[in-house]
């Protein structure tokens, strides 16, 4: 008989459940649900905007637009795959998700910072000032058509600022949602281990 049973040793903190009102398994299932739901909307509707906007454009943007909207292919089916992990226990299912989750997060922070190089850029701000004009004279909108550039710099300065506010605020959800479900999936492990170690005592195999 050995000395020690299998050890497990956790690689995240324990962090409540993302949503307080169901126990940690229906918690998380719910979470993903949502998340699946919310990607997928994500992706359907980018694919729409890349084929009506970008079929003939080749710019970095575009491309950058194509790669995330694979990413978030991706991390669909991760989150779909993780859903089945929880239902019957299978680790690998689970772990798989640890790793796409988090090259996501990585990419969509690089993604944030892009952004905010990008549209503080006298390109795209006169590119969108361009822009509003002439959508504003398309609608037949005079009062906005005519007024100074410092006007639309302003609004441009102002969608920005709002982009950033979304954007931390979403980013944080996710880490939580992430944190919170890997806790949730080391919970899994170290009861299975546990399971492992006790059958292994009953067979007297330690």
């Amino acid at each position: 008989m050995a000395d020690n049973k299998s050890g497990f040793k956790r690689r995240f903190p324990k962090v409540g459940k993302c949503c307080c009102c169901f126990e940690p398994k229906i918690s998380v299932f719910v979470c993903t649900i949502i998340f699946i739901i919310l990607l997928g909307l994500e992706v359907f509707f980018s694919g729409i905007s890349l084929s009506i906007i970008g079929e003939y454009i080749f710019t970095s943007t575009n491309i950058i637009s194509k790669v995330f909207m694979i990413l978030d292919i991706c991390l669909l089916i991760s989150l779909i795959l993780l859903l089945v992990g929880i239902e019957k226990r299978n680790t690998t299912y689970m772990n798989q998700f640890k790793i796409v989750l988090f090259i996501y997060l990585v990419c969509d922070l690089l993604g944030f910072a892009y952004n905010i190089y990008l549209y503080n850029t006298d390109e795209y701000i006169e590119e969108s000032i361009k822009t509003m004009k002439e959508t504003y004279k398309n609608f037949n909108t005079p009062v906005f058509k005519d007024m100074p550039d410092d006007f639309y710099r302003r609004s441009v300065k102002r969608s920005t600022n709002y982009y950033i506010v979304e954007a931390i605020i979403i980013f944080a959800l996710i880490v939580y949602y992430y944190l919170s479900t890997c806790s949730y999936i080391e919970d899994v492990e170290e009861n299975l281990n546990d399971e492992n170690d006790a059958r292994k005592l009953e067979n007297n195999e330690y």
